[in-house]
């Protein structure tokens, strides 16, 4: 019987503590929202950092980032998740799936920039472009175009002969005769 009072002290203490404590994120629910069903678990600030961190391990450097975000958001003093935020955002710029979109986007804002007649920087644009993906023949071709307009014709004509080279079926003559029509 005394085991049973004793139990029951400790779980009244407990309830009234947890009734009485302040929580500075509402992170973890209290022990009578637990025993009476209300508990919803919001996680909290640092349990997002190593939810983040965990993420980073298994290379899912979006999930971790959203993450760090959300852990700033609850708590903008949270050095260690501006930090590995930092760190995700590095390795996910680095990653070949990030290359890679980022050098198709750069493609096609370098042929819009060249329809636009900014050819300055839409050669910019494809001379990144061609350093990340030196096969790319559509950058080739566009390059040479936007510098057959500002006059490179010696530039144009190595673009152009590259362009062939990676993709035999690209009429260059074409584009060619075309550039030249537009810039007159």
């Amino acid at each position: 019987m005394k085991k049973i009072t004793l139990c029951l002290k400790i779980v009244f203490t407990i309830l009234f503590l947890s009734l009485i404590t302040v929580k500075d994120t509402l992170a973890e629910p209290t022990v009578l929202e637990i025993l009476t069903g209300r508990a919803t678990w919001t996680p909290s600030a640092v349990s997002l950092v190593q939810r983040g961190k965990a993420h980073i391990e298994q290379d899912n450097f979006r999930e971790a980032i959203a993450d760090f975000n959300r852990a700033i958001s609850l708590n903008p003093n949270l050095a260690e998740a501006y930090y590995y935020r930092a760190r995700a955002q590095r390795q996910l710029e680095s990653s070949s799936e990030f290359r890679e979109a980022y050098v198709k986007a750069l493609t096609v804002r370098g042929i819009a920039r060249l329809q636009l007649g900014d050819h300055r920087r839409a050669i910019a644009d494809l001379n990144y472009v061609i350093a990340h993906d030196p096969d790319s023949s559509l950058a080739y071709l566009n390059r040479g175009i936007a510098r057959l307009s500002l006059g490179q014709t010696q530039l144009a004509r190595a673009d152009f002969r590259q362009a062939r080279t990676f993709d035999p079926l690209i009429n260059v003559a074409d584009y060619q005769q075309e550039t030249i029509a537009l810039s007159k």
